[in-house]
């Protein structure tokens, strides 16, 4: 159980930056959160994070998000998303495999992601499948997010999501919510990002609150810019790390 707790403070995102051509755009970071569970106890999660978004033939974009966490409360935990798109200035549409874990037990998920753009709005979703041999468990979700730009390089959002999830003989209905934003400064390119996250695992009488902060350095242009034309599929593509 304590391997959805570290995933709902991580939130996706090391990859390789070298593997890029000169068109890539990306980010590096570290993360910090503090996760309150009930029932359970308070755990302090620190990580590194990173994406990288390189462009293909025609408008076909592939991406990389990574991140490593770790704790004294809990053991250390990974996620590695691979993306396959075409994105243009209308929409965006794709899909993505990805593997999560800690401790000896890998989640597997795949699945389709969309997003649709507008003047400063952009609505982002993803359909999942998900698959852990370790847990016996395997289901389907879905994730939505928001996204309004007050700025080029101020950024809030929202975020819902669904899962049913077999777990052995247990239906596990999984529901995720949160609010967050990230600002970046105009003199350096870096930027501060703040979050929050309700997990609730309805069957288990399970639920977590995570509130994570980050430090990232960008590359690549704004924070409107990594939405359009970077790196920005990385929080939305699945629960893996729930189990």
């Amino acid at each position: 159980m304590r391997n959805w707790i570290i995933g709902a403070a991580a939130l996706l995102a090391v990859a390789v930056p070298g593997v890029a051509a000169a068109q890539a755009t990306g980010y590096v970071g570290v993360t910090a959160s503090n996760v309150d569970t009930d029932p359970g106890s308070d755990a302090d999660i620190y990580g590194v994070e990173g994406a990288v978004a390189f462009a293909g033939s025609g408008s076909i974009v592939f991406e990389i998000d990574g991140s490593i966490t770790d704790s004294d409360d809990t053991d250390e935990g990974y996620g590695l998303v691979g993306h396959v798109y075409g994105r243009n200035d209308n929409h965006l549409f794709g899909g993505f495999v990805g593997i999560s874990g800690s401790n000896d037990t890998d989640t597997w998920t795949v699945g389709v992601e969309a997003s649709k753009f507008f003047a400063n709005w952009t609505l982002a979703g993803a359909l999942f499948y998900l698959n852990n041999d370790d847990a016996d468990a395997d289901g389907i979700g879905v994730n939505g997010q928001a996204r309004m730009f007050v700025h080029d390089n101020f950024r809030l959002q929202g975020n819902l999501g669904f899962a049913s999830v077999d777990v052995g003989a247990t239906d596990v209905d999984v529901w995720t919510y949160g609010v967050g934003g990230e600002y970046q400064f105009a003199a350096v390119p870096v930027s501060v990002g703040l979050g929050w996250t309700h997990v609730e695992l309805d069957d288990l009488n399970a639920e977590a609150d995570a509130l994570t902060l980050n430090l990232r350095y960008n590359w690549g242009g704004t924070l409107r810019d990594r939405d359009r034309n970077g790196a920005s599929q990385g929080d939305i593509t699945g629960i893996g790390f729930l189990f």
